[in-house]
């Protein structure tokens, strides 16, 4: 069994494209990571999927377990970023994670197979929903999508560029496996393009993408709906957002306590950055303590008696899940923006450009 990570990033299957730092592929067919697991000579593997897709946990079982011994994790997870911890994936000889795409430059311990899940639905949208963006002396489009809607966004490229506008999916960093793609923690698609852009156009569902790209530019942003086909404005829904989250965190300025939490998960460990945070935090003349984590848990912080957390893992656990916690959790451009710059002018998101080697 080869152990070197595997990070292909290829929709054909018959050939693969060197990304960067070793060898790895994307699959959109179960039987093709089949055949890569051949190749790789796999026994035993761990299949990984999201909340969406384990209804058919069942049928992907049964399919690779005809070939491989094959442990499925119940446990939620964030995308490409977080294969599983080292308790479970250095007892297997490949992951095969479903639905989400590679991160390039993420140096995985073992190979991985990415199985990317690209909505099929037949969506037929009216041109004339983009009429607001003309009536605005909008002119220059930059395209937006996650990774479900990347099919999508093609087809909406090719309305808008029929109905005379500019349009550009933005280049991606090196986190990103694709143009114009976003991640809830990566929105460079965005700034490639923001000199030139008039606005954005997201083609997702929901609002979640739509408000992180709001907050990550200057320019207008409109989510395209495909649920309710609609082109929606984010403004107003990321000013709702920024009233929300500020009145949540300014409780931590009367914090002395702080736990700077660092994320064990293989995307989102980001150990300098924490260190030089808990070093701002004593100098600032409060306490801080250095805690690494793989589950973000309240309670363990209620038990350590902590008033504020600083979380320096993925930015959706203290923006997606701020209920669940009795404290203020911060991300840390929200703790610099409190403390160290005071700066409470432009919202800045926190947005992983690369992380520390485990």
């Amino acid at each position: 069994m080869n152990s070197a990570m595997a990070i292909f990033t290829d929709t054909h299957p018959s050939k693969c494209q060197y990304t960067g730092n070793e060898w790895g592929w994307v699959q959109l067919e179960t039987q093709d990571a089949i055949l890569k697991l051949r190749e790789l000579g796999a026994r035993k593997i761990l299949l990984q999927l999201p909340d969406g897709l384990k209804p058919d946990v069942f049928r992907y079982f049964t399919e690779f377990s005809r070939e491989f011994s094959v442990i499925v994790s119940s446990d939620p997870f964030y995308g490409a970023c977080d294969i599983g911890n080292q308790e479970v994936y250095g007892k297997v000889d490949a992951i095969v994670q479903l639905g989400h795409s590679v991160i390039p430059n993420i140096e995985y311990p073992l190979p991985v197979i990415f199985i990317e899940y690209r909505s099929g639905a037949s969506v037929e949208i009216d041109p004339h929903i983009f009429d607001v963006l003309s009536q605005s002396g909008y002119t220059k489009i930059g395209l937006l999508a996650s990774i479900q809607y990347m099919d999508h966004m093609e087809k909406v490229r090719q309305i808008l560029a029929g109905s005379g506008y500019q349009v550009q999916a933005g280049k991606q960093d090196s986190r990103m496996a694709y143009p114009g793609q976003v991640l809830g923690c990566n929105f460079s698609a965005a700034h490639s393009i923001s000199a030139w852009a008039d606005c954005y156009v997201v083609v997702s569902t929901g609002k979640f993408h739509g408000i992180g790209a709001q907050l990550a530019s200057d320019k207008p942003v409109y989510i395209l709906d495909l649920n309710l086909r609609r082109l929606v404005p984010m403004a107003d829904e990321t000013d709702q957002f920024l009233r929300r989250r500020y009145a949540r965190i300014s409780r931590a300025l009367d914090a002395h306590k702080f736990c700077v939490v660092v994320d064990t998960k293989i995307g989102q460990y980001r150990m300098k950055l924490a260190s030089h945070i808990v070093k701002q935090v004593t100098d600032l003349g409060h306490e801080a303590v250095l805690i690494t984590a793989n589950d973000a848990r309240p309670s363990d912080y209620e038990n350590m008696r902590c008033d504020a957390v600083i979380f320096t893992g993925c930015p959706r656990v203290p923006i997606d899940e701020e209920d669940r916690f009795p404290m203020p959790v911060l991300t840390p451009p929200e703790f610099q923006s409190l403390f160290v710059t005071n700066d409470r002018g432009r919202y800045v998101m926190d947005e992983i450009v690369a992380v520390d080697r485990l």
